[in-house]
């Protein structure tokens, strides 16, 4: 067997196993087990929806970025080396996802939530009796008449 035919074996291998990865993936998406619904969209505290333009920019660049490298890869029958500008751009449009993120949960920090009060155990909690549900609302309003 002949180094290359080992190489080109691994090669065939190697591929075989992300291919299978890949088909797991979309077979995943394809079923609803991956939710991709969101993918663009940020959500805040208050449960407000906007689209993400540092997700945007992010995702269109490395699909861009992959594509052409793939591309150039399979013209030139190697693998070539990526440019330092490239890396440099794809860096800052990942900067930028990372920087709008950091000051959007930074905008709403959530404020610390009031202790809840104990319960206090049955012996001590004064005797009620207990109403039906349709009956209570009747019994509040009664209650505060009478407080009245």
């Amino acid at each position: 067997m002949l180094p290359f035919d080992l190489a080109m074996m691994v090669a065939i291998v190697l591929s075989i196993i992300l291919l299978g990865f890949g088909a797991v993936v979309l077979g995943m998406i394809m079923t609803g087990q991956i939710d991709l619904s969101d993918i663009l969209v940020e959500s805040n505290e208050q449960g407000s929806r906007k689209a993400s333009l540092s997700r945007l920019q992010f995702l269109i660049f490395s699909f861009v970025i992959a594509g052409l490298y793939l591309v150039i890869c399979v013209e030139s029958g190697t693998f070539v080396d990526v440019p330092p500008g490239v890396l440099i751009l794809l860096g800052i449009s990942g900067g930028s996802y990372v920087v709008s993120k950091g000051l959007g949960s930074g905008a709403h920090k959530k404020q610390p939530a009031a202790m809840p009060q104990p319960r206090q155990p049955a012996a001590q909690q004064p005797a009620q009796r207990r109403m039906p549900a349709q009956q209570q609302p009747a019994a509040e309003i009664q209650q505060s008449v009478a407080a009245q």
